[in-house]
């Protein structure tokens, strides 16, 4: 009885062919978050608090929409917004934090002004990346922006976000 389909050879190269795009759609994944997170920064200096969050969240559904296009999921701005409003509902305390601890950090001599103009940015580039490497983990397992749970993703989003942190604070000690 003859086989049906192509040979093993065929199916193993086919396999190895597939494999090599998987990572290639990661490494491009991984590179427009370090581009988006990028942009973040520059979002993150606008200095009125309201404006930088609203500046922070377009970059962040500019760069859902590019996942989106390398991953073949359906975009829709609306509900990326949305996913994006409770996914970072978490971290917007800290934001607002570090936006009334600015006049007081500003007031330090010398470094405080310096301090002031970072923190945001800082928080900025860490939530960009955070959802970035959230939504390539949801992407990679075939989800959706429509079936995206930011309950159950709030752990790697926190993970995610404090390994940033964290990584960015000693580089700059």
């Amino acid at each position: 009885m003859s086989e049906v389909g192509p040979p093993e050879e065929q199916r193993n190269e086919d396999r190895g062919h597939c494999e090599d795009l998987c990572r290639d759609r990661a490494a491009l994944a991984r590179s427009t978050v370090k581009y988006y997170a990028a942009w973040s920064f520059g979002a993150g200096l606008v200095a009125i608090p309201v404006v930088e969050m609203l500046a922070v969240v377009g970059v962040q559904v500019q760069m859902l929409r590019k996942l989106s296009d390398i991953y073949g999921v359906e975009f829709s701005e609306h509900v990326a917004r949305n996913v994006l409003m409770a996914l970072l509902g978490g971290i917007a305390a800290e934001t607002v934090g570090a936006g009334i601890a600015r006049p007081l950090v500003r007031s330090i001599p010398g470094i405080g002004t310096i301090l002031s103009v970072l923190t945001v940015p800082a928080v900025s580039v860490a939530s960009t990346y955070a959802v970035g490497e959230v939504f390539i983990q949801h992407f990679e397992k075939g989800g959706s922006l429509l079936d995206f749970r930011s309950e159950s993703m709030k752990e790697k989003f926190k993970s995610a976000y404090n390994t940033v942190w964290a990584r960015s604070s000693a580089q700059s000690n």
